[in-house]
Order: structure tokens, then sequence, then C-alpha cells
């Protein structure tokens, strides 16, 4: 009899400990902001121009390359 008590007490207490509530420990998160410098765009009108043709034989879609640069300050 004693020893189905201890054995009783043993699961009861492993039980508890099991189901108790452990919260991870928290992060903390550093964020550093740091300023970007400012794009510009120019409009520039396209020099190389894409061409769609609708018709009834369904759509024709012409392109030609387009010529990007990008500028740094």
């Amino acid at each position: 009899m004693k020893k189905i008590i201890g054995i009783f007490s043993l699961v009861a207490v492993v039980t508890i400990m099991a189901c108790g509530d452990n919260k991870p420990a928290e992060t903390k998160k550093e964020v550093i902001v740091v300023p970007a410098s400012p794009v510009i765009v120019t409009k520039e009108p396209p020099k190389k121009p894409t061409t769609i043709v609708l018709d009834k034989n369904g759509v024709k879609v012409e392109s030609k390359k387009v010529d990007v640069t990008v500028k740094k300050q």
C-alpha cells in the first residue's frame, strides 16, 4: 500500500511539473533605422516604345529593349 501511494505521489508531482506554465524567455529585439538617400526619378519620354496591335486574329505585341540607367548622387 505504501508503494502504491509513493508511486502515485511521484506521478502526481511529475504531472504537475510537466503541466506548469513554462513561458519561454522574452527576447528583446533591437531595431536600427538608417535613413536612406532619396531616390530621384526623372521621367523622360521612352526612346524605344512598345507597340500593341489588337485585331480579329488576336493580339500582337512588339517591344524593343529599353535603356535603364541609375544615377547615384
